[in-house]
């Protein structure tokens, strides 16, 4: 009975160490498996025709992904000699996905903030930018330039983002109406152009790709910073805190793209995007 109550002891102890993260890479399988929500132009989005830069679509044929994440996480695949595997999951599934081993790192425009640190580690930036405003162009408040301008609005942000903190601290320096965040910024913008919404919070790149695809809206650089940390303008993958040979893997593969290489990357994406 002692053999057998150590047994279960150790079976149960197990499942436990599963459960805190002890799910780890395994390089055997050949694949680095990446997370994205495919919707958050021009970082990562969803085509329907297979081109020679996009990448299909994990269990959602005819589906494929394209953007700049997309082509970081070529490079990085690249440098470790694996297959690349993407994934589409939700922005709010992408860390629980991390954690229980459905993915093997997220590569979706993800900022490392410390709340986020607290449950996964996080890659060298592979992104700096900045963030800017959306609004309706010849709207109301087309010709904003100060927070203060915005004094009335509806200010909406993306839900457990960034984006989410920025468009309240918006609201609250301009005397504004916050709106109850929405889950993508495609929602987002479909609201402000059906007149729901007056504003938004993006970084420039996200801007630049709406714009191009929606000539109604217009970006502004506002002549007042945000105050934001150093994590919220950039992007890192993230990775298990168990998995540090990969993290350190990723990183040297993140050193060999230059800034002119990555920029060139995001100029494509935001391209590519407006198309």
């Amino acid at each position: 009975m002692k053999k057998l109550f150590v047994l279960m002891m150790l079976v149960v102890l197990g499942l436990f160490l599963s459960a805190c993260g002890g799910v780890k890479f395994n390089e055997s399988k050949g694949e680095l498996v990446i997370g994205l929500e495919c919707e958050y132009s021009p970082f990562n989005w969803t085509e329907t025709t297979k081109s020679e830069t996009n990448v299909e679509i994990y269990g959602q044929s005819g589906l494929y992904a394209e953007g700049y994440d997309i082509q970081i996480a070529r490079r990085v695949a690249d440098s470790l000699g694996l297959k690349l595997v993407v994934k589409k999951i939700a922005w709010e599934g992408l860390i629980p996905a991390l954690q229980s081993g459905d993915i093997d790192a997220i590569i979706a425009g993800m900022s490392p903030t410390e709340e986020r640190k607290e449950s996964i580690n996080f890659s060298n930036p592979y992104y700096r930018s900045e963030h800017v405003v959306i609004v309706k162009d010849g709207g109301r408040f087309a010709n904003a330039t100060r927070f203060a301008d915005f004094a009335g609005a509806n200010v909406i942000g993306q839900k457990g983002t960034a984006y989410e903190d920025l468009a309240s601290q918006l609201a609250t320096r301009a005397g504004a109406n916050a709106q109850a965040p929405l889950g993508t910024v495609p929602l987002i913008i479909s609201s402000i152009l059906a007149d729901s919404t007056d504003v938004t919070v993006v970084e420039k790149p996200v801007a630049l790709g709406v714009c191009a695809s929606n000539p109604s809206l217009k970006w502004i650089k506002l002549e007042e910073a945000f105050e934001v940390d150093e994590a919220d303008v950039v992007v890192s993958i993230g990775v298990r805190k168990v998995d540090t040979n990969l993290l350190d893997r990723i990183n040297d593969a993140l050193a060999s793209i230059s800034d002119a290489d990555r920029e060139a990357l995001m100029l494509n994406a935001v391209n590519a995007s407006a198309e």
